[in-house]
């Protein structure tokens, strides 16, 4: 895969997950207690060929939430997820969700995030940069195996999108049996939601944050430098989040 894509965290298939368009999205608990969280984006800088992302990911409720971090693609390298809306080229999609599997090569996915929970008034940020040249990524996968290049000219804003989880007995007893290093969920795992059991990736509800706009997409040499291949969180974590 070509790995032109740079980006530094310090921060659909047969089910659809909920997709809503507003900043703050209610996960149902079994309890009938409804969580709520907030994504919030704003560009923190941006030079020639360069954004970088500041997201804000806050529990507004009064219940604990599971929020997905730490993603890791298919070929195994970290970074949130990067496409194009589906109905709009011009924003650039970067999420921190679960998907599902690999359609084309299931057994070479090295797709994988960590769950991390979110108490009543809890929040957690994350870093992104984005530097052009920039591709999509996998997740999400498309039609056809591959990525493609997204010409910066043709961006003119940034939506981030994040999953988020509702708290029940049955995922925190999944969550308390992962341990370091195996501590990494892929979206397939089953849990008890009422009498049935269910995937997480089906559980989980996709919220979107507000829309940044871009008024002047990176042009100039810059786009014609390949991105450097390595990413680092800034998270506040030294290590990816351990779930609790």
């Amino acid at each position: 895969m070509n790995k032109s894509c740079s980006v530094l965290a310090a921060i659909m298939s047969a089910v659809v997950c909920t997709l809503v368009p507003a900043s703050l999205v209610p996960a149902q608990t079994p309890q009938g207690r409804v969580p709520m969280v907030e994504v919030i984006a704003k560009l923190k800088s941006k030079s020639e060929g360069l954004m970088v992302l500041e997201i804000l990911v806050k529990n507004s409720g009064d219940v604990p939430a599971y929020v997905v971090t730490d993603p890791r693609r298919v070929d195994r390298s970290k970074g949130p997820y990067i496409d194009t809306d589906s109905t709009d080229a011009s924003t650039l999609i970067c999420s921190v969700q679960l998907y599902p599997p690999n359609p084309f090569h299931p057994f070479v996915d090295g797709t994988s995030v960590h769950l991390l929970r979110l108490e009543p008034g809890a929040s957690h940020v994350e870093v992104v940069q984005l530097s052009w040249p920039l591709r999509t990524t996998e997740p999400p996968f498309s039609g056809a195996p591959g990525t493609r290049d997204i010409p910066a000219t043709s961006i003119k804003r940034i939506e981030v999108r994040v999953g988020v989880l509702p708290t029940s007995a049955s995922l925190m007893e999944l969550v308390a049996r992962k341990r370091i290093p195996h501590d990494a969920f892929t979206g397939m795992e089953r849990i008890e939601v009422g009498s049935n059991l269910e995937s997480l990736y089906e559980i989980q509800t996709v919220v979107s944050s507000n829309s940044v706009q871009i008024t002047k997409p990176p042009t100039g040499e810059a786009m014609n430098r390949p991105s450097p291949d390595t990413l680092a969180h800034e998270s506040g974590h030294a290590d990816p989040p351990k779930p609790q």
